[in-house]
């Protein structure tokens, strides 16, 4: 199939229009370096025909510094085989800029078809553009598109269509000095000549100046005021969490006891009894109950993305992790990090040097993703009482936030350790462009906590379930001859916990903990799930239908429960994230490492929480 390649600088709508054409959903984010490799769907064409649309991550121009940018000049010049035309996407707010690229590109020999997007932005602010005038300098079909409206989507697509039955394959011949003639200041300073000369031909009417982003950042970026809006909105994000979470999390309990009583009644045979309501519902099910701060934790993190306010706060740790030796740019791939690790270590590609990718790939397993928060939801509502406030503050929010506040700090300050193990002349400078502020759009957060709900019932109904089997299984056998229980305390599950008393005895850990850590590793949610189902197994009737949070405040001491909370906040607890750590490090020794250095600080930090409250 032929294939139709997005290329265009960061952050010009690249991935919406992606999105527009295919009808497929990618991430898209108000700020660069969302699209670190290159993605691809099938898109349909007015003729009848498809094609393959691959969406390539921003470049500024051909003289790269980044993996991510290496993968679109690789296309561009031939060195990745492509078959079929170019859509160049164009800022119509940042021509200057995005005009380079295209004058670069027009060198190579190709002939993209150019969309422009943000053309609402450009119209509220008075700016006039030649559509043919840029279409006549450049002898490309240019098309003012709108992936939200979908204004000029099916042109696009027709224009498309024609290239591919016009489009011949050529071997790009690139000259050995290229890169450095690129680099040379000459080269640049014609093409700015270039540059300027076809903006007085295209721009009729100037862009008025953006005040409102102004106005706003002389807030969001103080090196003083900043700080305070952004532990503000964080402060605010996770008082949320548990106030505006609770009718929903009640409800979803409510309906899965309503489900295990009548699942119960239907099923007489003791074991399956056991099988279908301890081990399935109470096992996925006390994972499900969290759904609900996830999708609000995911709802909070997108709408900052979509406002354009995550790269301000990037920009805005630029001075101090610069303190630090560490560069400004990393943090894009630590925030990315809070919603899932794995995005996180694939957006190390942003960073040019190759130990900087290193050290943050390292550290990123620290960060708090969304897969610790039915955890840490557990844990703290187990400690701290609902009904406990700071005046109109809730104490649970409060720990929530330092939960996550915490291990971002933990990791900076880990990886200027790291830094002076495998020290580097000067970090990277951060060049990054801050977007102008925009109302998100309520389909695409909808769209986005959709997504985010599906792939999370679908871990719970795949990855969860099957370990709550294994879970209730161990639990559950050996059985006496007659078919009964025995006691639980002389199950498999029994046994292995306590092969790993020495181990977590000093923490406070019994052998009910340390059996639910080890299928931990495949997924930090399994955590509850196993607790659950253990504790559903063996209770009677009342502790059964009593929730785990309270089994867990009275089963456990503060100690237990604080030590069980910093054991996750530092434990390598994902097998998914240390292969991607392989996979982009290229070797064992950067995840070998990372898994070596986080338990010893875990079991560390742990032993010493637990010995201060105890």
């Amino acid at each position: 199939m032929n294939s139709v390649a997005l290329v265009g600088m960061p952050n010009v709508g690249k991935t919406a229009l992606f999105n527009a054409l295919t009808g497929s959903f990618q991430k898209v984010a108000n700020f660069p370096g969302v699209t670190v490799e290159k993605k691809m769907a099938h898109m349909s064409l007015p003729q009848g025909e498809g094609c393959e649309l691959v969406d390539l991550p921003g470049l500024y121009s051909l003289d790269v510094a980044t993996l991510d940018e290496k993968v679109a000049r690789d296309w561009l010049t031939g060195k990745i085989q492509n078959s079929g035309p170019l859509i160049l996407v164009l800022d119509s707010t940042h021509l200057q800029k995005s005009i380079y690229l295209l004058l670069q590109i027009l060198e190579l020999g190709h002939r993209p078809v150019i969309a422009l997007t943000q053309m609402d932005q450009s119209q509220k602010r008075g700016q006039i553009l030649n559509f043919e005038k840029l279409s006549q300098l450049s002898g490309c079909t240019v098309i003012p598109v709108s992936a939200i409206t979908g204004e000029g989507l099916p042109q696009l697509k027709e224009v498309v269509g024609q290239s591919l039955h016009h489009f011949e394959a050529k071997n790009i011949e690139i000259a050995p000095d290229y890169q450095k003639r690129i680099k040379n200041p000459l080269y640049v300073s014609e093409k700015f000549k270039t540059i300027d000369m076809w903006l007085k031909e295209v721009i009729q009417t100037p862009l008025r100046p953006d005040s409102l982003t102004a106005r706003l950042d002389s807030l969001a970026l103080h090196p003083i005021g900043g700080f305070f809006v952004l532990f503000g909105l964080l402060f605010l994000m996770f008082q949320a969490l548990f106030s505006w979470a609770g009718p929903a999390q009640d409800l979803i309990e409510a309906a899965l006891s309503f489900l295990g009583t009548q699942v119960g009644q239907l099923i007489t045979h003791p074991l399956l009894h056991s099988l279908i309501v301890d081990g399935i519902i109470g096992g996925v099910g006390g994972v499900i109950v969290f759904l609900p701060q996830i999708l609000l934790l995911f709802l909070f993190i997108q709408f900052l993305e979509d406002v354009g306010y995550l790269g301000r706060a990037a920009f805005l740790m630029d001075g101090f992790m610069r303190k630090l030796g560490l560069p400004g740019k990393a943090m894009i791939p630590l925030l990315s990090s809070h919603a899932c690790a794995i995005p996180g270590v694939l957006a190390t590609r942003i960073l040019e040097d190759r130990r900087e990718r290193l050290v943050a790939m390292m550290v990123i397993p620290l960060t708090t993703c969304s897969a610790r928060l039915p955890v840490f939801t557990l844990l703290i509502a187990a400690i701290i009482p609902s009904s406990a406030h700071l005046g109109p503050f809730s104490y649970q929010g409060i720990a929530m936030m330092s939960l996550y506040v915490f291990p971002m700090i933990s990791s900076i300050l880990v990886a200027a350790v790291l830094r002076k193990v495998m020290p580097h002349e000067a970090p990277s400078m951060l060049l990054m462009e801050l977007p102008p502020y925009r109302l998100p759009k309520l389909r695409h957060l909808a769209r986005t906590l959709m997504n985010k709900a599906q792939i999370f019932v679908s871990k719970a109904g795949k990855v969860i379930l099957l370990l709550s089997l294994v879970i209730w299984a161990l639990v559950s056998f050996p059985r006496h001859e007659n078919g009964s229980m025995g006691d639980i305390e002389h199950s498999y599950a029994a046994v292995i916990g306590k092969a790993f008393t020495p181990i977590f005895a000093p923490l406070g850990f019994d052998w009910k903990i340390n059996t639910a850590l080890v299928p931990a590793m495949g997924a930090r949610e399994v955590l509850v799930a196993a607790l659950s189902t253990v504790y559903a197994v063996e209770g009677d009737e009342e502790s059964q239908a009593s929730q785990l949070t309270s089994v867990l405040g009275t089963q456990y001491s503060l100690a237990t429960l604080a030590s069980l909370i910093v054991w996750f906040v530092f434990a390598p607890q994902c097998i998914s994230t240390i292969a991607v750590i392989k996979r982009e490090s290229g070797s064992w020794a950067a995840p070998l490492g990372m898994v070596a250095y986080t338990l010893v600080l875990a079991w560390v930090m742990a032993f010493l929480t637990y010995r201060i409250l105890l």
